[in-house]
């Protein structure tokens, strides 16, 4: 930290190419250096529906030791899959 008003912040982020870059850096700063602005974000969740499937046993199995390993619930793992499907048939049909 630099003593005086504070006028030492950095004004923006780098330009930063990939993930890695981006963890990287702000690994190694002090986000209290940085300027920030505020911004009006919204996060909506979309509508949730109950639906029931049946698949294999197994399948499930290895369904939530993956979602473990991710740090994730197995049907939040479930749904993270699904939309990823969903968006990629979007994208392949446009």
């Amino acid at each position: 930290m630099t003593e005086g008003n504070g006028s030492d912040k950095k004004n923006t982020l780098p330009d930063l190419a990939s993930v890695d870059e981006i963890a990287e850096f702000f690994d190694r700063t002090d986000t209290e250096e940085l300027e920030w602005e505020d911004a009006d974000v919204r996060f909506e969740r979309p509508e949730m529906v109950h639906i029931s499937v049946r698949i294999p046993k197994d399948d499930l199995v290895a369904i939530k030791r993956a979602a473990t390993e991710l740090g994730l619930g197995y049907t939040a793992f479930i749904r993270m899959i699904l939309r990823r499907a969903v968006a990629e048939r979007r994208r392949l049909s446009e």
